[in-house]
């Protein structure tokens, strides 16, 4: 019986929802083999999961509600070289590196942590709060940011984490992502095959890839090329099948039925990988 391949995944729920539809997947794929890295949509949010793994780096407890590196994820014995490790499956999702204090955080968390919160507890704050998610994070618009986050912290409830959320909204700034410097530093890091999954926004009805913020799957495409790694590309599948049949009515995540498809297709482009580095 073939040995199933141990693979360190970092992406958003258009793979880890695929793979876990996978029949018996951990007898072909491992992964989680060293605890559960959660939603990672920006290089700069990898590169933090991996130098904690390797110990090159701590997050702290009060970060780590803000970050992919969950609190039950531990640093890895001294000097291990992810020598149990086959290969890396990484999804840049976002164009973007969000920072707080000098920690990589991700937008799922800040809306878990600070704007939701604050959406429930105030419902006019939010437009403000999408506006200074959607325009001052993720385009980048500073003037916007600016604008908005003293707008927003007029209006953040007097309670227990008033004073965490109020330091979120005025200390968090956005900045491109390096996709190209990040992906090969987690070569760097790992020393391990890199294999890049394309993160498509959403779908036109014609199954045309969209992306957000602009360009941003362009971007992934051309330095997984720059690198010469490979890449699996979903829309050509969604194509095959037609929108309706595999997207959700968003145009965005995948359907029931067509989970396991393109999970089957994830694992086959791991293996891919992983034979290619072998060759």
């Amino acid at each position: 019986m073939t040995e199933p391949l141990t693979a360190l995944v970092m992406g958003g729920c258009l793979v880890r929802r695929p793979l876990r539809s996978v029949p018996n997947l951990q007898s072909r794929l491992v992964v989680d083999r060293y605890g559960i890295i959660k939603v990672v949509h920006s290089m700069a949010e990898m590169i933090q999961a991996v130098e904690f793994l390797k110990g090159r780096r701590e997050v702290p407890p009060e970060m780590r509600f803000l970050t992919s590196v969950s609190p039950f994820l531990k640093p890895l014995p001294a000097g291990h070289d992810f020598h149990d490790l086959d290969l890396v499956l990484a999804e840049p999702g976002s164009p973007v590196d969000i920072t707080f204090r000098g920690f990589a955080i991700n937008r799922g968390r800040i809306a878990d942590q600070v704007t939701n919160p604050i959406d429930e507890a105030v419902p006019e704050a939010r437009k403000l709060t999408q506006k200074w998610v959607r325009l001052g994070l993720m385009e980048m618009n500073e003037e916007a940011r600016r604008e908005l986050s003293s707008k927003l912290l007029e209006l953040v409830p007097d309670d227990g984490q008033a004073e965490f959320r109020r330091a979120v909204i005025a200390e968090t700034r956005a900045t491109p992502s390096d996709v190209t410097g990040g992906l090969k530093k987690l070569q760097e890091l790992t020393n391990r095959p890199v294999g890049v999954v394309i993160f498509v926004f959403r779908y036109m009805p014609d199954g045309r890839p969209i992306s957000w913020p602009a360009g941003s799957r362009e971007g992934a495409i051309a330095a997984a090329e720059a690198l010469d790694l490979p890449y699996f590309e979903p829309t050509a599948l969604v194509q095959q099948r037609g929108v309706h049949h595999a997207l959700e009515k968003d145009q965005r995540h995948y359907t029931q039925e067509f989970l396991p498809v393109i999970g089957e297709a994830i694992v086959e482009f791991a293996q891919a990988v992983h034979a290619r580095a072998r060759k």
